[in-house]
């Protein structure tokens, strides 16, 4: 951090621009960085909308921060269940063999591919793990995608990121601020280009377009865009709270039918094999 203080501190000293600076990266992080420090720059309220921008980015942090713990029990899951079923795989498979073979049962075809899963039993629990986890490894992914302008795939940190569009938006109308120099200064500090304005939400996007035609006062148009900013930060920790649960049930699922499948076909079908095969044999009298 002191390192970090001191280059800023020299970069200033240099004359360079705050806005290059702390924001000159090609990163869509530093895009709306650097957006959001020329919109305080015209506005004259710096620490409003750095506050904004950082609140932003410490939420995504504990959101992240959150998901890894939501994490522990659907990994812990797996393990302990493919553990389970792997130990009576290889506790069992030969039990049945060998009482079949005392009772003189006939053994079927279909029982070398049970074995074959026996004698490659890490290899069996490695891909069950794996298909397990597919969930979280598709979250995970999903989470760090971003398209070519820069707009992420995580629909939480875009609702994090049009709230703070129209955080700035309503700091720029209470300014005095031109609305289509807002409304640029509000797209580009989602991290995207000037012309994307597509991705702001839709009921900002109205404001923007009442405010033009002037039917809508700009103290109206500032309270709204408010508004809207608390509606989006709420959706985003519903959403945010979504992804939890849809990872904790789509592992669930992923269990149930990867570990429960090979139950079924690796234990309970020898054992149901071996059962009829006993019914068969007649008492000797």
């Amino acid at each position: 951090l002191s390192n970090i203080a001191t280059a800023v501190q020299s970069r200033l000293e240099n004359g360079e621009p705050l806005q290059s600076t702390l924001g000159g990266g090609t990163r869509p992080e530093s895009r709306s960085l650097s957006a959001t420090i020329e919109a305080s720059e015209i506005c004259g309220d710096l620490g409003a909308l750095i506050q904004n921008w950082a609140a932003m980015q410490t939420a995504m942090a504990l959101a992240r921060k959150r998901g890894r713990y939501q994490l522990v029990y659907p990994i812990f899951l797996v393990l302990v269940t493919v553990v389970a079923i792997g130990f009576a795989i290889h506790t069992l498979v030969p039990q049945y063999r060998s009482n079949l073979e005392s009772i003189h049962a006939r053994v079927p075809r279909w029982f070398e591919m049970i074995e074959f899963v026996n004698r490659y039993l890490l290899v069996w629990a490695t891909l069950a793990v794996f298909l397990s986890w597919s969930p979280i490894f598709y979250s995970l992914w999903r989470r760090g995608q971003v398209d070519r302008t820069g707009w992420p795939a995580d629909p939480a940190y875009r609702s994090r990121l049009q709230a703070h569009a129209s955080a700035l938006a309503a700091i720029a109308i209470q300014a005095n601020v031109s609305t289509q120099t807002a409304k640029s200064l509000a797209v580009r500090a989602m991290g995207v280009p000037e012309d994307a304005t597509r991705y702001l939400d839709s009921a900002s996007l109205s404001v923007f377009d009442l405010l033009e035609r002037g039917v809508l006062e700009p103290s109206k148009a500032c309270a709204m865009q408010q508004d809207i900013t608390r509606y989006l930060l709420d959706r985003s920790e519903v959403q945010v709270e979504s992804q939890g649960r849809w990872i904790l049930y789509s592992v669930s699922i992923s269990v149930a039918l990867v570990v429960g499948l090979s139950y079924v076909l690796v234990l309970y079908l020898p054992w149901l094999y071996l059962m009829d095969q006993l019914k068969q044999i007649k008492n000797i009298r």
